[in-house]
């Protein structure tokens, strides 16, 4: 009997082991992937803020250049309307 009751606490021993190091490598596999989602979000919003500042600054190019250009650039806008339409 007092063998049977040797090898269930090595059975649960080895058992609880085992347990406890896979919610550890769990926990390290998850953490892992925040950090990897969290470094791509960060990256997504760098390029989203330098397209934002890009297209800003080509629209203000533009706007800066209505009145040098004006008899030109109603004509382009007319043009890209019409092509819009059909």
């Amino acid at each position: 009997m007092e063998a049977i009751g040797s090898h269930l606490i090595d059975i649960l021993i080895t058992f609880g082991t085992t347990t406890v190091l896979g919610l550890i490598g769990f926990v390290w596999r998850i953490s892992h992937k925040v950090s990897e989602l969290e470094k791509s979000i960060e990256t997504a919003k760098e390029v989203s803020r330098r397209d934002f500042q890009e297209v800003k600054k080509d629209i203000d190019v533009i706007y800066e250049n209505v009145d040098k250009n004006r008899e030109w650039t109603t004509n382009r806008m007319m043009s890209i309307a019409k092509d819009m339409r059909g």
